[in-house]
């Protein structure tokens, strides 16, 4: 027997970042039957994704003047990132505040970096929630992620003179039967 959700339950789980398979596979219910409720609130998701990209980073000392997506691209160049494979993404957490997501991968690994997003009439401000994107809108993100430190030249020290020490207890045969 199939359960049923309620389509506004279905778009407060899809509102809230679970993926229509996600939604689908909790609730027992055909994945075709969950997308036709979560088809508009994914569109608002990514509208609120597109908006965040618009938003100005905030700073210690304010809003940046460039957008999220202008400091991000930036970054990217300065790191050697590939920004085209980014993917953007945006949902509501518990409070009801839209949370911007970028994820990318880089090598091996999978990076993400989220923000808090609050629109306003001038593009919105974001601000960074964890430690990849606050290193993605710092003003000096072209330096690298860890500090290296330079490594202190030593001053050349001279070899020691070895003086050539004849060791007489190595003879040679000749040396043993002319002795004889």
């Amino acid at each position: 027997m199939e359960s049923t959700l309620r389509p506004k339950d279905i778009q407060a789980r899809i509102r809230a970042g679970a993926s229509v398979e996600q939604v689908a596979s909790e609730s027992g219910m055909a994945a075709s039957r969950v997308e036709r409720f979560a088809y508009p609130v994914l569109l608002e998701r990514s509208r609120a994704a597109d908006l965040a990209q618009k938003g100005h980073p905030v700073r210690e000392n304010g809003p940046a003047v460039m957008t999220l997506v202008e400091v991000v691209q930036l970054a990217f160049r300065a790191r050697g990132h590939n920004y085209e494979q980014a993917e953007w993404d945006a949902w509501k957490d518990e409070h009801g505040h839209w949370v911007a997501q970028l994820a990318w991968k880089a090598g091996r690994s999978s990076n993400a970096a989220h923000w808090t997003f609050l629109p306003d009439a001038h593009g919105g401000t974001v601000k960074p929630m964890d430690k990849a994107a606050t290193d993605l809108v710092d003003p000096d993100f072209g330096r690298p992620l860890r500090g290296l430190s330079p490594v202190p030249v030593a001053a050349a020290v001279e070899a020691p003179v070895v003086a050539e020490v004849v060791d007489e207890s190595q003879h040679t045969l000749d040396d043993y039967y002319s002795s004889a």
